[in-house]
């Protein structure tokens, strides 16, 4: 038998499944949190920008409408004031104004470097994209000309592009330095509100997902238990194949046959084995008589199991009663409880035939079942053997005794072969017992096993 892994293990187990589903799902809710952040930073410093191309677009619009409609591009300082107006909104503190060209045109308030924007920043603002990108940690002297104050603070950078209207050509674009508190304020919150989220969905996300795994865990636990209970049936059912197939009808006789040669001769041997030192005793004969005995019973047995075999071998036909199986079987043990001082009653009812092949295995159950009961009762108790016959073939049989019971270990193991607690037993007695019950188209049954005594029933099923 497979060893089996103790209830704790299991246990640990299941957390650590558990644990692991929930830190990676705490991944998963991070790594989609962080995704989700990026995205609203970028939408929320893409509409400042946006705003800041919207305002300047419509002053360029206004000063062509002050020029009589000449292009912007004809317009000399045409853009520069248009930024100009632009960088009055709160918060702006620096821009730069390029041509389509990407030429400076001016600078306000601070002169910086006339080198143009990068080509991927270009190439977003020659698509009408505006370009917007925050700094949280620097500080207005890191760029030349802007004037510094006592706390520094971070700085939004955007690049938007300058257009005319609804015309398709770019006039230029303006490089803005916007101060970040408002913008920072923003994403704060934002930050805020989408950490709470994620916290809710984990714990949320986490409960479900653990009663979840839990119900799959029980579902696999009672799973477990079912295959292991079913294995414990298949092995049960592999012995009782295993003995079926070492002992037919005639397998099943001549195994009986060696269990009950075997305690006799145990009894001879260990009664010629004194025989030496009482040989110049007279006063010990008692055992010569004993030997005797022992040596008719093993007799009697051959005779019986050798009349079975040949009733098997020819197909003899031929039925008996309940009450004569009962005192077929009593009448080959009686002599043996006489000796040990044993009451043997016989009670039986019920003339329905049962055919002779099913007698004669029910007469060595009987007798087995009789033996052992005898065995088992103290000196001036009680055996009784009770048969009731049914209908179909069908009778009950049941043995009883006024013994001290069978030891749990016994009932465990009882109808399997183990080792046996008598002095020259094989502890093969009942398991065969039982498999020629079920030749004979039944089954044996302990019915109790207590201080008071056991009963064993022997059960025939009816005949098809």
């Amino acid at each position: 038998m497979s060893a089996t892994s103790h209830p704790n293990s299991g246990r640990f187990a299941h957390f650590g499944v558990l644990a692991l589903t929930v830190f990676v799902f705490g991944g998963v809710v991070l790594a989609v949190t962080l995704g989700l952040r990026a995205d609203l930073r970028e939408q929320i410093l893409q509409r400042e920008a946006a705003t800041l191309g919207a305002i300047a677009s419509n002053h360029i619009d206004n000063s062509a409408a002050d020029h009589a409609g000449l292009p912007p591009a004809e317009v000399p300082g045409v853009l520069l004031v248009a930024v100009l107006k632009s960088s009055r909104l709160p918060g702006v503190v620096g821009v730069r104004v390029f041509d389509a060209d990407r030429k400076l045109n001016a600078s306000f308030p601070y002169t910086w470097s006339e080198a143009p924007p990068s080509a991927r920043d270009w190439a977003q603002v020659a698509a009408g994209r505006v370009v917007a990108r925050l700094h949280p940690r620097m500080a207005r002297e890191e760029i030349d000309g802007l004037p510094s104050v006592d706390k520094p603070r971070g700085l939004v950078e955007a690049w938007v592009p300058l257009r005319h209207g609804v015309a398709p050509d770019l006039l230029g674009a303006a490089h803005f330095w916007i101060e970040a508190d408002a913008a920072s304020s923003e994403l704060g919150a934002h930050d805020r509100r989408l950490l709470v989220q994620a916290v809710l969905a984990w714990v949320a996300g986490s409960a479900v997902i653990g009663l979840a795994l839990m119900a799959a865990l029980r579902r696999l636990r009672a799973a477990n238990a079912q295959l292991r209970a079913r294995r414990d049936d298949l092995e049960r059912a592999n012995r009782e194949l295993v003995l079926a197939a070492k002992t037919s009808a005639l397998g099943a006789v001549a195994a009986h046959l060696m269990h009950e040669i075997k305690n006799p001769l145990a009894g001879l041997e260990s009664i010629m084995a004194g025989q030496r030192e009482a040989a110049a005793h007279p006063e010990n004969g008692g055992e010569l008589a004993a030997a005797s005995a022992l040596t008719r019973r093993l007799r009697t047995m051959v005779n019986d199991i050798a009349a079975v075999l040949h009733d098997e071998q020819t197909g003899a036909k031929f039925d008996l009663t309940c009450p004569e199986i009962a005192e077929i079987a009593a009448a080959k043990v009686r002599a043996e409880a006489d000796s040990r001082g044993v009451t043997l009653e016989v009670a039986a009812q019920g003339n329905a035939p049962i055919a002779g092949r099913r007698a004669n295995l029910v007469t060595l159950v009987l007798r087995n079942l009789l033996q052992n009961a005898l065995e088992a009762a103290p000196r001036a108790g009680r055996v009784k053997l009770t048969a009731l016959a049914g209908t179909g073939g069908g009778a009950e049989f049941f043995v009883d005794d006024d013994g001290v019971g069978l030891p749990a270990a016994v009932r465990e193991r009882l109808f399997q072969p183990c080792a046996s607690s008598k002095p020259g037993g094989s502890g093969l007695g009942l398991a065969i017992s039982q498999r020629l019950a079920q030749q004979a188209g039944g089954r044996l049954e302990l019915v109790r096993s207590d201080e008071t005594g056991s009963t064993f029933r022997l059960v025939l099923d009816h005949e098809a």
